[in-house]
């Protein structure tokens, strides 16, 4: 009788030679081996490809992939591959080749794209049956790059690429395409991904003109949460050259980092956090990254780290606003009972789906604009105003429709006029806030604001319509007085970086003369004279060549007309009427810029319109200018990284506090340096 060797799971190379020589040596001798039993198929499963037995312990292996042990069982005769198959499933999914080893271990079925969908052919034609036998084929690299890009452009959770919904949708539209997990994409994509744009932003560091970086910080909490949000944004002017010659200038704006801290924190730590942000950028681009001003909102916190920190430190306009508006509106009873009116109205209506329906209903019926009510919101003041117009825009609707229900409260004829003309005192706030928040405003829109307000507030006091309502008044008076307190320091030194930025800004170069004495004004020129001529001792370059003189040049700008008309726009427009008839001419580069008859829109971008086309002509003086121009009066762009509303970082609900940076970063800047 001839033995029988079989060769069981944990068997090693040596015995398997030596079981395959007998097994050869019995079949010469005309032996049929028995039928293979189900324990002995096991042998063949294709796992073993990725796995070896170890050496000292035959219930455990080792995954030739990431050298992990793993346990098979205790019991020597019931050991199983379950384990071998789940490691490689949570750990080595993307590994193209395990998709055809699962069987019936395959989570994700492919089903054949019905034949009548447009895009089936389309996407077969690119991802061929064997392309996940290549994870570098060029499409599943496209494909996984995209899901990446999806995670950061929306803010998932990576768990979101194992959703059943999401996972059915892929095997769609790409059968033969296997979606790694969410470890991948944590661990892998989002990572290779966050790096390029990283690289991306850094590269255009690299060619910012003049050095220079203004930078906006501002912080958040969740409600219920143990953890913060310190964000830091960069605003750079770039100067692409192509051939040698300029062919474009932009403006260029980037979050460079967003940090996770308690939300137990001081002023000392706030400023360490951000000299460490800084300083990761400025190792990076040795040199070439120097923080010119720091923007960020008038909390207590920011304004003490600001102080200690030797940082140039501006504050937010827009938030200046918002605690200007916000604090005459709650010294004045009168607007505060309309509003509260209001604000009862509007949560009524929202509250109750057959009022919704009822408002709808009575809005059609009065050929009113079918438009919900817009509730306010305590951190935005100007909430309150557009809560005010969409009441005064549906008054007839309202008023048909509180005969008929409840809404929590009526409002009388004299507070619908009240209403109005709370509405009128509040828009040239609104539209200060509004030119103040775009992307291409500067620090130089600060002063003429001032003024407009100003001269708007003057007016109203004036209009009888609003002079008549005591309330009304009150709250004009409340809001002067606010308005001088709050930027009582932008006016206390004529040669500031508000007075220099305003000078700088051909838009606004006469209103300084205006405002100032004719020696401060003489010390403003004087001082924007000795930071060209430190440029000009430092530059080596001939100023001008062929370029012709600037002495008389007028530019034109579309659009000056363009604005609608308003209280805040007319008065704007009236505190910067050109008089440059009345300016000296002299020979230094600053006179001649003053001495131009230069007609710009109030709502063109200078650095763009004026000196970018300045550069070749007086380089020493545009950079100058562009060095204030390019800095954002407001921390705004902080404000928008995670969106807007009652929290400001509503859109990660989903995700650990741990995985919010990197995504943030990535999501602000991917679009950015595409």
């Amino acid at each position: 009788m001839y033995a029988v060797v079989v060769k069981t799971e944990d068997s090693s190379d040596c015995d398997s030679a030596a079981s395959s020589a007998a097994c050869d040596q019995q079949q010469d001798m005309g032996y049929k081996p028995p039928t293979p039993t189900r324990k002995q198929r096991r042998n063949k499963s294709a796992i073993w490809k990725y796995f070896t037995t170890c050496d000292d312990d035959a219930t455990k292996v080792v995954c030739n992939i990431c050298k992990r042990v793993v346990s098979r069982g205790k019991d020597l005769g019931h050991l199983t591959t379950s384990t071998m198959h789940n490691h490689m499933h949570y750990k080595h999914r993307n590994v193209a080749a395990f998709s055809s080893t699962q069987g019936c271990r395959k989570l994700q079925p492919t089903p054949t794209p019905p034949a009548s969908l447009p895009f089936a052919p389309l996407v077969l034609e690119n991802l061929q049956p064997e392309a996940p036998e290549q994870p570098s084929h060029p499409m599943i690299q496209t494909i996984t790059e995209s899901v990446g890009e999806m995670i950061c452009a929306d803010l998932l959770p990576y768990s979101f690429v194992e959703n059943k919904g999401f996972c059915k949708l892929m095997n769609l539209v790409a059968p033969h395409y296997t979606l790694p997990t969410g470890i991948h994409f944590s661990s892998k994509v989002v990572p290779q991904l966050h790096q390029r744009v990283k690289a991306k932003v850094q590269e255009n560091l690299e060619n910012m003109e003049g050095n220079i970086v203004h930078c906006t910080a501002d912080l958040w909490t969740r409600n219920f949460s143990t953890s913060s949000y310190l964000s830091l944004t960069g605003h750079w002017f770039v100067e692409n050259l192509s051939g040698g010659v300029a062919a474009a200038h932009k403006r260029v704006s980037a979050l460079l980092n967003i940090k996770v801290i308690d939300t137990d924190y001081k002023p000392a730590e706030i400023f360490e956090h951000l000299q460490g942000l800084v300083e990761e950028w400025q190792s990076m681009i040795p040199c070439r990254f120097s923080v010119g001003y720091f923007v960020t909102n008038n909390s207590c916190n920011m304004v003490k780290a600001m102080s200690d920190s030797g940082f140039q430190h501006l504050r937010c306009m827009a938030h200046s606003l918002h605690l200007i508006v916000a604090g005459a509106i709650e010294e004045c009873h009168g607007v505060v009972n309309v509003i509260n009116t209001a604000r009862q109205i509007t949560n009524t209506v929202h509250t109750s789906d057959k009022a919704i329906a009822k408002l709808h209903e009575i809005q059609e019926r009065l050929g009113l604009t079918v438009a919900a009510l817009i509730h306010d919101v305590p951190t935005r003041w100007n909430t309150v105003l557009f809560m005010l117009q969409r009441l005064l825009e549906q008054k007839r609707a309202l008023i048909a429709m509180s005969t008929e229900m409840d809404l929590g409260g009526s409002v009388s004829e004299y507070q619908w006029t009240l209403m109005e003309a709370v509405v009128k005192v509040l828009e040239p706030f609104e539209e200060a806030t509004h030119t103040v928040c775009q992307d291409d405003s500067s620090i130089s829109s600060v002063i003429p604001c001032i003024q407009a307000l100003r001269a708007a507030l003057t007016e109203l006091r004036a209009n009888k319509d609003v002079s008549d309502l005591l309330e009304i008044q009150q709250l004009v008076g409340l809001l002067q007085s606010h308005l001088e307190e709050h930027f009582q320091h932008v006016f206390e030194t004529p040669t500031n970086t508000y007075f220099k930025a305003t000078l700088l800004d051909p838009r606004f170069k006469i209103m300084p003369m205006a405002l100032l004495s004719k020696l401060d004004f003489g010390r403003l020129k004087s001082a924007v004279a000795v930071e060209v001529e430190e440029l000009l001792e430092q530059d080596s370059k001939p100023l001008g060549g062929e370029a012709s003189s600037p002495s008389r040049t007028v530019l034109e700008s579309e659009g000056t007309s363009k604005k609608p008309t308003s209280l805040f726009w007319g008065a704007m427009q009236s505190v910067t009427a050109n008089n440059a008839a009345s300016l000296v001419t002299s020979s230094g580069l600053v006179e001649t810029y003053l001495a131009e008859n230069s007609t710009q829109s109030l709502t063109s971008d200078p650095v763009i319109s004026y000196w970018s086309a300045k550069m070749a002509q007086c380089p020493a003086l545009a950079r100058v200018a562009i060095k204030y121009l390019t800095c954002p009066p407001t921390s705004v762009s902080c404000e928008r990284l995670l969106g807007t509303g009652e929290d400001a970082v509503a859109p990660d609900y989903r995700l650990l506090p741990v995985h919010v940076p990197q995504l943030v970063f990535t999501k602000y800047n991917l679009m950015k340096f595409q």
